[in-house]
């Protein structure tokens, strides 16, 4: 489980569930922020179906925490 996977999927589940994710603009600006907080900042809440389905799709148990999620190699 990496930062990276995590990414890829999240960005997936964004994509599947949500029409703002369509635009490209709109999604790198959002994971720019997811990014952050996943390096240490505090600009995205964690909190959310996508994070959780995309936490389990990559082996994850449970909900996700931000210390997990930061976590990640």
């Amino acid at each position: 489980m990496t930062q990276a996977n995590f990414l890829a999927q999240y960005r997936a589940e964004l994509v599947s569930r949500y029409d703002w994710a369509n635009s490209p603009e709109r999604l790198e600006r959002f994971l720019s922020s997811v990014a952050i907080t996943l390096n240490g900042g505090n600009t995205w809440n964690h909190d959310g179906e996508a994070v959780t389905a995309a936490w389990k799709a990559i082996g994850g148990k449970g909900k996700p925490s931000k210390i997990a999620l930061q976590s990640l190699a």
